[in-house]
């Protein structure tokens, strides 16, 4: 129980300090220690997305945006029980009070925008509440925002990009800055990683079932993005040190997935096969945003 209290206090922090008001925009590190969290722990899943909601209910936009970009990072970055949590009515409706505009046009678009990703994403399954909230909202005459054509739709779909002009009023609209293009690059490199160690461990104990084929698909994902950002980084496009990271989280993936082929996980490791719906709305997703344009330019 004591165990148990801490954790909560734990995330508790963790989400009152990826939403602080005072924040120039979202701080990766934080968002992906709180997956971490959710990723360890079942249990600490129905908390951390009460704390979200309570963000959620912030009168200023700031903290009301920087909880939707947390919680669309959980659902895309957590376990099963964190799409449960948020794809309640209860939760769902704070999320969809946020689009009548009264916080501000970058509040209301990015709310109607987690909408309709997650009805797409989560079309088929049991979680009925995410369709429903998406078809009550366009009964009522309100215009969603298109996702971008360049994103593609896994389960949940690829992150909206979280554009500079949210937080600041200087930045081109739609744009982020390098240096914030980097750092959520370098943050994602970490979720692969930490998925690749995870891989090691559950196959390390013969272990089988959800939990492992999740991981498996989110890796089997990762391949085409790891092998995009590279050729971008021979083209230049990425810093050498980039590349470098991009390389090395490579060799490590293809290892890991070579060795794990040999074991009697063979069956499971069917690369051409399509992710199941379940697994991919887990952590693949936060590779996504690892893709490049059609320029070659880090997105």
């Amino acid at each position: 129980m004591a165990e148990y209290a801490q954790d909560v206090a734990e995330v508790e922090d963790l989400v009152s300090r990826a939403t602080d008001e005072s924040l120039a925009g979202p701080e990766w590190a934080l968002n992906i220690a709180l997956c971490d969290c959710a990723n360890a722990s079942d249990a600490v899943c129905d908390d951390i997305v009460r704390f979200l909601q309570r963000r959620l209910q912030s009168n200023s936009p700031k903290v009301a945006l920087l909880a939707l970009v947390l919680t669309e990072t959980v659902v895309k970055n957590g376990p099963p029980a964190i799409h449960s949590q948020v794809g309640s009515r209860v939760f769902l409706s704070e999320v969809a009070a946020l689009a009548d505009g009264s916080l501000g046009v970058d509040v209301q678009n990015q709310a109607l925008l987690l909408i309709r990703q997650w009805a797409d994403a989560f079309k088929g399954t049991e979680l009925q509440a995410f369709q429903d909230v998406y078809r009550q909202l366009k009964m009522q005459g309100i215009a969603f925002p298109e996702i971008e054509n360049d994103a593609p739709i896994f389960t949940p779909p690829s992150s909206t990009s979280i554009r500079e002009e949210d937080y600041t009023t200087s930045a081109a609209p739609g744009r982020h800055t390098r240096e914030q293009q980097l750092q959520k690059l370098h943050a994602d490199l970490k979720v692969v990683q930490e998925k690749i160690k995870q891989l090691r461990d559950l196959h390390t104990r013969g272990q089988t079932g959800e939990q492992l084929e999740d991981v498996l698909d989110f890796l089997r994902q990762c391949q085409p993005r790891m092998n995009t950002l590279i050729e971008g980084g021979i083209m230049g496009k990425i810093d050498e040190r980039t590349l470098e990271e991009c390389l090395n989280v490579n060799d490590i993936l293809m290892k890991t997935l070579e060795e794990c082929s040999k074991t009697k996980m063979q069956d499971m490791m069917t690369f051409d096969s399509p992710p199941r719906v379940n697994h991919t709305a887990g952590l693949q997703q936060g590779v996504s945003d690892l893709s490049l344009n059609g320029a070659g330019t880090v997105l």
